[in-house]
């Protein structure tokens, strides 16, 4: 009989243990087609992945310590589900490895690799395409696809609507600004190992203030991402960013509405060129930008329980002679199950004699002249010629586990 009361006992005990802790496997996979016409050498149709959300998956748990504390943890890999490789530079948990406590009444605290978690990729709560292809990352060349190592995040509890998150990236060198060794492949500045300034990402930081009132959700967003050498020298990928929006919802429409800019003051043509001229060909009077506005406006209707509607204009404006392009889109998703849904995005892009910006992804499509428009040192960029257009569409299914 005793035996059989310890035994029990055991079993309550382990049971016990499993009650309060968990660990949970999550993931998207997103994979579609797209069409896009206006690039260099014409128009594409490709197989595409991550156009609405980006395909992932992770592994996540929490375990109890008594006191409503919490001990937490999260690994997430980003995937291209086309080739089955991974994404954001080929680590196995390049968009999370983080582990922290949590409590709800002092808050949230994370020590580790934000990876696709840096702060500017939370606008996406005020933009009408939620983040999506086309949206709101797309005028400013990806600068709200940031990454962050090295980190340390904090995020208050909600008091009356408010919300506080910060976040802060050592450099983990002996210079204040330097380190953190990561690089964005693709995006507008120098390759790593070239032995160029503004090859690899250095220290960031950031403050989020999300206030929540009813159908009333207002967002600001204060971050900061330098280069190796610790300075702003490039508009769309090492630059201090202020972007503020919010949203209103009156029964099934949610209209969108935000503003940002971006300043980069070390910029300069060396920083991104490696020479003290500009060698490409670049229309006249114009040099690297150092500032840029960017405005947007939009909505979502959800039209039945199934399916909802969106669109959103977006406008930007560069300084130093770059001019402005506006970018409409139309978009909007079908839900086959709670965990499968449709989707397809149209977009027209339109941009001013000495502006370039194309539909990609900041990686695709970086600042300078593309080989079209000079053959001797341009890039091989998915952007339109100078002044031209680009138009495109991609439909899709995501399914989530």
């Amino acid at each position: 009989m005793k035996k059989l009361v310890f035994a029990m006992t055991l079993l309550s005990a382990a049971a016990a243990a499993q009650a309060q802790s968990s660990v949970t496997l999550y993931g998207e996979i997103d994979n579609g087609i797209a069409y896009e016409s206006g690039l260099p050498h014409g128009h594409a149709l490709t197989a595409e992945t991550a156009d609405f959300i980006p395909s992932r998956f992770g592994i996540k748990g929490a375990e109890d310590l008594g006191g409503g504390t919490q001990a937490i943890f999260q690994l997430e890999s980003g995937i291209n589900t086309q080739n089955g490789a991974l994404t954001i530079g080929s680590s196995l948990f390049n968009r999370n490895a983080t582990v922290g406590l949590t409590n709800p009444v002092w808050g949230t605290f994370k020590m580790g690799n934000m990876g696709a978690y840096e702060l500017s990729q939370d606008s996406f709560d005020v933009d009408p395409q939620l983040m999506q292809e086309y949206a709101l990352a797309t005028l400013v060349r990806g600068r709200n696809w940031a990454q962050a190592g090295n980190g340390l995040e904090y995020t208050s509890p909600e008091i009356h609507g408010l919300t506080v998150k910060g976040q802060y990236d050592l450099g983990n060198t002996t210079s204040w600004n330097q380190g953190n060794p990561g690089s964005v492949p693709g995006q507008l500045g120098n390759a790593p190992g070239s032995g160029l300034p503004g090859s690899t990402q250095g220290r960031s930081d950031g403050l989020k203030v999300m206030y929540i009132a009813g159908n009333l959700e207002l967002l600001a967003i204060y971050d900061e991402i330098r280069d190796g050498n610790g300075q702003f020298d490039n508009v769309y990928l090492n630059s201090r960013s202020l972007l503020t929006g919010g949203t209103y919802t009156m029964g099934p429409v949610k209209v969108y509405a935000g503003y940002q800019h971006l300043s980069a003051p070390d910029a300069s043509n060396i920083g991104v060129y490696g020479t003290a001229g500009t060698p490409t060909t670049l229309p006249n009077g114009v040099s690297l930008p150092t500032a840029v506005d960017h405005e947007w406006l939009g909505a979502a209707w959800q039209i039945t329980p199934a399916t909802a509607l969106t669109s959103g204009v977006y406008h930007a404006n560069a300084n130093n002679g770059n001019g402005n392009a506006t970018m409409y889109t139309l978009g909007g998703t079908y839900n086959l199950t709670k965990r499968t849904f449709l989707y397809s995005e149209a977009a027209y892009l339109h941009n001013s004699s000495t502006s370039n910006i194309g539909l990609g992804d900041g990686y695709t499509d970086s600042y300078g002249a593309n080989i079209n428009d000079d053959p001797a040192s341009g890039s091989t960029s998915t952007a339109p010629n100078f002044g031209h257009s680009q138009e495109g569409i991609y439909a899709g299914i995501v399914t989530t586990f």
